[in-house]
């Protein structure tokens, strides 16, 4: 009998754990741009892709999609319900990594890194034009947190353990174990906006958090105020971002997620200094990827076998029990 077909990307290769996992119980091909649409004609699982209705059509026999990461957003959860797919993601085991993104864009715009770097390069000269402005010590600072999830709570713990800086935080549900624990302070949105010295965004991309950090909301930040997104970029509206940055409203930003990515190269953030960019890279370290690899092919493993739902199948298709 023949195993069934799944479909990965090249670079899962690498994780030897994870193709022994799979090949136990299903034939391994590798994805190939040009051969993508014939390829899904027959595949029963995957990981990665970008899911929608058309996709679907062509993917008859598919019953599982694993995803890198923990959101979503490019997936059309409801058609794939309808088709009586699997989507699956992998909450936790990125959520050290990403802390630790946002802990290196904190750093790195407080202490103007990026602008201390470009001065060292183009010519060191005590105190010359260009010289690094003034950071602040973080002990006794407030952190401003958006979403105290996992990954927010892995931010927290860092921050008022590490550098001894106050919680506040905003949530659609009460973190108990955070106030208990690390003395944070449940808070209005607005009021985090105004209070924090820093503020990180954590939250997963929704219809209610689309443009959820808006013009109003950024300029309630004090104007030594740092803003981070590790989360999606349209959680914070990016027109009014760049509008506050230019007029110097706060005092910049840590980007690892845009509106649109890659981001434009006419992009108007690029011309701005007062902020930090980079790729969307948070959950992009050794150990993290392996974890995600290893999920995937668990989630996979698991409907190949009937074992369903499988165990990281997303809050909208909890519980539900596809059979096809």
């Amino acid at each position: 009998m023949m195993k069934p077909k799944v479909l990965l990307p090249s670079f899962i290769s690498r994780y030897e754990k994870v193709i022994k996992m799979l090949s136990l119980v299903a034939h391994i091909e590798y994805i190939d741009a040009n051969k993508y649409q014939e390829q899904l004609t027959d595949v029963v699982g995957m990981i990665g892709g970008k899911i929608n209705e058309k996709i679907l059509q062509n993917a008859l026999k598919l019953k599982v999609v694993a995803r890198y990461g923990v959101g979503y957003d490019d997936c059309d959860v409801n058609a794939m319900t309808q088709h009586k797919v699997y989507l699956c993601h992998t909450p936790g085991v990125l959520s050290n990594s990403v802390a630790d993104m946002v802990l290196t864009l904190l750093l790195a715009c407080n202490r103007k890194i990026v602008q201390a770097d470009r001065y060292v390069r183009e010519g060191w000269e005590d105190r010359a034009p260009g010289y690094p402005s003034y950071g602040l010590d973080l002990q006794g600072k407030t952190l401003g947190i958006v979403g105290l999830g996992r990954i927010g709570l892995e931010v927290a713990k860092r921050c008022v353990k590490g550098f001894e800086m106050s919680l506040i935080y905003f949530d659609v549900n009460r973190n108990l174990k955070a106030e208990k624990e690390l003395g944070a302070k449940f808070m209005p949105l607005d009021d985090v906006m105004k209070k924090s010295d820093f503020i990180s965004v954590n939250v997963s991309l929704t219809s209610r958090t689309i443009g959820m950090i808006g013009d109003e909301q950024l300029r309630m930040m004090k104007n030594t105020a740092y803003i981070i997104n590790t989360s999606r970029g349209p959680v914070i509206d990016q027109t009014s971002l760049v509008k506050v940055l230019s007029e110097e409203v706060i005092a910049g930003a840590g980007l690892d997620v845009f509106e649109i990515e890659p981001i434009p190269k006419n992009d108007p953030l690029l011309k701005l200094q007062n902020l930090v960019l980079s790729p969307h890279i948070g959950s992009v370290t050794e150990e993290a990827r392996e974890a995600m690899a290893v999920c995937n092919a668990n989630n996979i493993v698991s409907v190949i076998k009937g074992e369903i739902p499988p165990p990281n199948v997303v809050p909208e298709q909890r519980g539900m029990m596809f059979k096809k």
